[in-house]
């Protein structure tokens, strides 16, 4: 069981990482960053972090499932989804500390960055069928 949820972890996460790193490259691409603008956002948003924050959160994310799942099927997965989803939402307005970007991008960093914070909910949820049977 345990290797299932690393596993499911991993491939959720590292699925995220991609999806990710594949939404910067055409973010940058549609909105034409480069240069100075490009050299500012890999400072402040290092592509490294790109691929290994969804993959740190997929694993917690199981983590805390298993924990909360321990409550009681019922309410404990429902409590685990709630709180995945509010804490997605909450990290994508910490978009809003990043500061000393060049500043014809200074604005558009909110679009590049904010819909990567609901990638590792999205793979989570869409690999689980994949690795646990639901509870009935």
């Amino acid at each position: 069981m345990l290797k299932s949820r690393i596993i499911h972890s991993l491939v959720a996460g590292s699925f995220a990482g991609c999806v990710t790193i594949i939404f910067g490259m055409v973010f940058e691409k549609a909105t034409a960053i480069e240069g100075a603008q490009l050299e500012s956002l890999r400072k402040a948003i290092p592509m490294l972090h790109l691929l290994l924050a969804p993959i740190v959160a997929c694993l917690l994310a199981s983590l805390g499932y298993y924990l909360l799942q321990k409550l009681g099927s019922k309410w404990g997965i429902f409590l685990f989804y709630f709180l995945f989803a509010s804490i997605s939402i909450i990290t994508s307005f910490g978009i809003f500390s990043v500061y000393n970007l060049h500043e014809e991008i200074q604005y558009t960093i909110y679009g590049y960055a904010m819909p990567m914070h609901y990638f590792p909910f999205l793979s989570w949820t869409a690999f689980k069928p994949l690795f646990f049977s639901e509870v009935k």
